[in-house]
């Protein structure tokens, strides 16, 4: 399925930012929206949010006993924590996708309807939101004058 390569290479880009970001600005910046580490871990929180059976049973911020838009950059997770939050995330949204056929992908959404009328929206949109993430966060890279993290294809 072409939408798990699509994941593939976005996690890819993420792990790269991991790598390459460096550590004095992870956590800092002049725009609070733009620090990497909000970014990265709103990216991780809303992938784990759209992974799970319902909204219902998501409490926002549990992970780290922080609100990703109402922290000071201070409380937002240190570079190590983001990455193995990441990297949980990874494990359990690649389940999701993978627990489902092409069927599977064309039931009625429930639990998430905004995302759109069938299950592969929430997929999709999952999948753009990781995309609008990263490149909110490429911009503030070349802002910042700091090499950007390539955007990866097959």
């Amino acid at each position: 399925m072409r939408a798990r390569e699509a994941y593939t290479l976005i996690w890819k880009m993420y792990d790269d930012a991991f790598e390459k970001i460096p550590e004095e600005h992870w956590r800092t910046g002049e725009i609070d929206y733009l620090i990497p580490a909000r970014q990265v871990y709103h990216a991780v929180e809303t992938a784990d949010f759209y992974s799970s059976v319902s909204p219902d049973e998501f409490p926002r911020g549990h992970r780290f006993d922080v609100k990703c838009f109402d922290s000071p950059p201070e409380r937002l997770p240190r570079r190590e924590q983001a990455r193995e939050y990441h990297e949980e995330i990874k494990t359990k949204t690649k389940a999701w996708i993978r627990g489902m056929d092409d069927p599977d992908l064309l039931v009625r959404e429930q639990s998430f309807p905004w995302t759109g009328s069938v299950v592969l929206g929430r997929a999709l949109s999952l999948l753009g939101h990781y995309r609008q993430h990263f490149g909110e966060l490429n911009a503030e890279l070349r802002r910042r004058g700091l090499p950007r993290i390539k955007w990866t294809t097959l």
